[in-house]
C-alpha cells in the first residue's frame, strides 16, 4: 500500500503539547500544500482535533532505507511546522499499511477517543478528508480509504450503541431533563452561572430545542453576554426567585460557596408556580442547591454525584459495545485489503502477456529471413496460439484469486517465476 500514519494523541502527549501541535483547517491546508511538493509523496491527509494530530501519507516507490527514514522525516516536519523542534520524537506513533488502515477506522468509529464513542470525531475525519480534496493531496487510494473509514464510523454508530447515552456532566443534565419532561420544546430552562460548564449546558439545551433559555449570574454583564451568544435572555441576579418560579428546569453552575437555592426560597417559588413540577440540577462544587429541597412536593433535585453515576453507567454501556465495533472495523479493513489486493492482479496479467508477446515477436523477427511472407503470417498465428495456451492457466489462476486472501500469493508467485517487473504504478 505504501501507506504511513504518523501521529500523537492524548495517550502519548500532554495537553500543552497537543495544543502546540494542533492545526486549524487553514493551517492544515498550508501544510498539505507543502507536502504536495514533496517528490517522495503521492497522497496526504492531516487530521487534527483537540486530542490528536495525525498525518496519513502514501509515498512513491522508495528504496528500503528511504522508506525506513520517512516516518522520522515526517515527524520532524510536524515539529518544524509548529516551531516546536525542542519536543522529542517519543510522543509520535507510527502505523504502516494494514495497521494504519485499522487505526484510522478505529479513530472514525470512536474507539481511539478519550471518551469512547465520542460523537464529534466522525465529522472531524470527514472535514480532514474534505481539506485533502480541496488542496488536491488526495488520490485513488486515500479516496477509497477515507470512504471506507467514514463508512466504518457510521456503521459503528448505527449498528451498535457505542455513541448512546450522555458521557459528560453537562449533557447528562440536559438528557435527564428530557427524560422527565419528554418534550423540552414547551419548557423553560434557567441556567444560573456563566462559566464554561454553564455555557456547555446552555448549548445542549439549545440543541435539544428547549422552549426558552434564561441566564442568571452574579455579574449581570456576563449573563447578558452568554444569553446574547446563545439567543436566550438574561435576568438580573436580584430577580432570581421570580426567574426560578417561571422556569421548568433550573441548572446551577457557579463558584459560590453557599446555597443559592435553599428550601425556603424554593418553597416560595413553588407557591408562585402553583406547585407545578420543577427540575433542579446542581452541577456545582461546592453545591449551590440545598439537598433539603427534595422534601418539597413536585421538586425533582439532582446533584453532580447523581449525574456522575449516569455518566459512569453510560460509559460502561459504551465499553460493552467495543467488541461489536471491533468486528465492524475488522470487516471494513478486510474489505479494503481485498480491494487493494485486487489492484495487483490486472497489472500482473498485463506484464505477463507483454513479456510473452515480446519474446514471441522478437524470436519471429530474428528468424524472419528463414521464412516466406506467407509462412511468416502462418508462423505468427501459430505462435500466438501457443502463447495463449501457455498463459491460459496462470492468467485463469490470477483471475480466480481475484480479491481473495490467496491473491497476493499468486501475484507474487507469477511475478517471481516469470521475472516480471514490479508494478510501480499501483
Amino acid at each position: 500500500m505504501r501507506l504511513i500514519l504518523v501521529g500523537l494523541n492524548h495517550e502519548t502527549a500532554p495537553v500543552e503539547i497537543r495544543e502546540r501541535l494542533a492545526f486549524s483547517p487553514q493551517e492544515a491546508e498550508l501544510a498539505l500544500g507543502e507536502l504536495r511538493r514533496d517528490p517522495a509523496l503521492e497522497e496526504s491527509l492531516l487530521l487534527s482535533t483537540c486530542n490528536r494530530t495525525e498525518l496519513v501519507i502514501r509515498h512513491k516507490p522508495l528504496n528500503p532505507d528511504e522508506t525506513a527514514a520517512l516516518p522520522l522525516r515526517l515527524a520532524k516536519r510536524f515539529l518544524e511546522w509548529r516551531g516546536a523542534e525542542s519536543i522529542g520524537y517519543e510522543i509520535f506513533y507510527v502505523r504502516h499499511d494494514e495497521d494504519a488502515v485499522r487505526h484510522l477506522f478505529s479513530v472514525s468509529a470512536g474507539l481511539e477517543s478519550m471518551i469512547v464513542g465520542e460523537a464529534q470525531i466522525l465529522a472531524q475525519v470527514k472535514e480532514a478528508y474534505q481539506i485533502s480534496c480541496r488542496v488536491r493531496t488526495n488520490g485513488f487510494l486515500l479516496n477509497k480509504l477515507m470512504h471506507a473509514a467514514l463508512r466504518a464510523g457510521k456503521r459503528a454508530r448505527s449498528e451498535t450503541e457505542i455513541g448512546m447515552g450522555a458521557v459528560s456532566i453537562s449533557l447528562a443534565a440536559v438528557e435527564l431533563s428530557q427524560k422527565i419532561f419528554r418534550d423540552l420544546s414547551k419548557k423553560r430552562a434557567l441556567v444560573i452561572g456563566a462559566g464554561e460548564m454553564a455555557r456547555l449546558t446552555a448549548e445542549h439545551f439549545i440543541q435539544k430545542n428547549v422552549g426558552s433559555l434564561t441566564v442568571a449570574n452574579r455579574t449581570d454583564g456576563k449573563a447578558m453576554e452568554l444569553a446574547e451568544r446563545l439567543g436566550g435572555h438574561a435576568v438580573p441576579f436580584a430577580e432570581l426567585q421570580a426567574a426560578v418560579a417561571e422556569s421548568d428546569v433550573v441548572i446551577t453552575s457557579t463558584g459560590a460557596n453557599e446555597f443559592i437555592l435553599n428550601e425556603a426560597n424554593v418553597r416560595a417559588a413553588m407557591g408562585l408556580r402553583q406547585n407545578k413540577q420543577i427540575f433542579l440540577i446542581d452541577i456545582s462544587v461546592p453545591r449551590n442547591i440545598d439537598p433539603a429541597v427534595k422534601r418539597i412536593y413536585n421538586v425533582f433535585a439532582y446533584d453532580i454525584d447523581d449525574l456522575n453515576q449516569i455518566v459512569d453507567r453510560n460509559l460502561g454501556r459504551r465499553r460493552l459495545e467495543t467488541a461489536k465495533v471491533e468486528k465492524i472495523i475488522a470487516e471494513e479493513a478486510a474489505s479494503f485489503a481485498d480491494w487493494h489486493r485486487s489492484l495487483e492482479v490486472t497489472p500482473t496479467i498485463r506484464y505477463l502477456v507483454d513479456k510473452f508477446e515480446t519474446v514471441r515477436t522478437d524470436e519471429i523477427k530474428r528468424n524472419a529471413k528463414n521464412f516466406t511472407p506467407e509462412q511468416m503470417e502462418t508462423l505468427d498465428k501459430v505462435t500466438q496460439g501457443i502463447v495463449n495456451k501457455i498463459l491460459h492457466s496462470p492468467i485463469a489462476r490470477l483471475r480466480d484469486s481475484g480479491s481473495g486472501e490467496d491473491s497476493q500469493f499468486w501475484v507474487d508467485a507469477v511475478r517471481n517465476i516469470f521475472a516480471l517487473e514490479p508494478d510501480t504504478d499501483e
